[in-house]
């Protein structure tokens, strides 16, 4: 019976590989209502991950005489693992759909999680299968679906939380030599008049505030401001995202220059948003020509901003 309902179960949890199919993310919102219910993948993720890593030690347990009836709670403990994880991967669907989100991070981060609870239903019907016929083999191919859902399922939390953290975040407040190792992003040096005002005051300014929505990782609204040519097309709703020579004809511009109450106002509320001197480094440069290799000598009018962001870069650089 138990098997039976296992397998009722784990085939019911593997049509979560037909939401990309039947609802394929286009980077634009689709529905509130989906972002509304998909907010609550907040509260759902956290179990799946719990509740299996409770799996091995249950089953390391019931090795001893004293504790073997722990290895029916292990199937219990798989069962809801599924049921969490189901959910976890619908609301996480529906959050992605409604909000508009999509890129490469999305992408690896639901393509890891849909493969970990398909998984985690083999790992429940191996599991029935070894309870009921324990000496034919299957302990081994049921400790192997076990720590495969744990593995996969460890990468795929780990995407979810570069996505809400930033891929830096592990090692952002580690001493400079650990950083070096381990982070993605260059230490700060200093910056010569010959430097490119793009590459070493602009960009470290989007990829601040601006990079967790509108990138390679992830896209929303259809919009990345990584790629110099991207960030000039601008997204989904028809404005360049940078008009050279032009500030208030950007969208990059209007939108950092709203009031921070503004639904349009970006970054979103949650995110830090970019300083009196940042806006006013990014104005100048659009304003300048917004040029992609001009250097900062090149560039007329520089603000008083841009004097103290030197001075800073020449302080804390190593």
């Amino acid at each position: 019976m138990r098997l039976k309902l296992s397998l009722v179960f784990g085939s019911l949890s593997i049509l979560i590989l037909l939401l990309p199919v039947l609802f394929p993310l286009s980077g634009n919102p689709e529905s509130d209502t989906a972002a509304a219910i998909g907010r609550f993948h907040i509260l759902v993720l956290h179990f799946p991950i719990a509740l299996l890593l409770v799996v091995p030690v249950l089953e390391l347990l019931s090795r001893f005489d004293a504790m073997k009836y722990l290895r029916e709670a292990g199937l219990v403990i798989l069962f809801l693992c599924l049921l969490f994880g189901t959910a976890a991967c619908i609301l996480g669907y529906a959050l992605a759909l409604g909000e508009g989100d999509s890129g490469e991070l999305l992408k690896q981060h639901m393509q890891n999680e849909i493969a970990a609870t398909v998984l985690i239903a083999l790992t429940l019907v191996l599991k029935t299968i070894h309870l009921n016929h324990p000496h034919t083999g299957s302990g081994v191919l049921y400790l192997s679906a076990l720590s495969l859902s744990i593995g996969i399922l460890s990468i795929g939390s780990h995407h979810g939380a570069s996505m809400v953290h930033g891929k830096d975040y592990l090692y952002a407040k580690l001493p400079l030599s650990f950083r070096m190792l381990f982070s993605s992003k260059p230490d700060e040096t200093a910056i010569t008049a010959d430097a490119s005002a793009y590459e070493q005051i602009i960009k470290p300014i989007f990829e601040k505030h601006c990079y967790f929505c509108h990138s390679e990782a992830r896209e929303q609204g259809g919009f990345r401001m990584d790629d110099y040519e991207l960030l000039l097309a601008g997204g989904d709703g028809g404005m360049p995202g940078i008009t050279p020579g032009s500030p208030e004809d950007s969208e990059v511009h209007y939108r950092i220059t709203l009031t921070p109450s503004s639904n349009a106002f970006m970054p979103p509320y949650g995110r830090t948003p970019l300083t009196q001197d940042e806006v006013l480094l990014v104005s100048w440069w659009i304003a300048s020509g917004a040029s992609e290799t001009a250097s900062i000598a090149e560039l007329d009018n520089p603000p008083e901003a841009l004097d103290a962001l030197l001075s800073r870069r020449h302080k804390n650089s190593p």
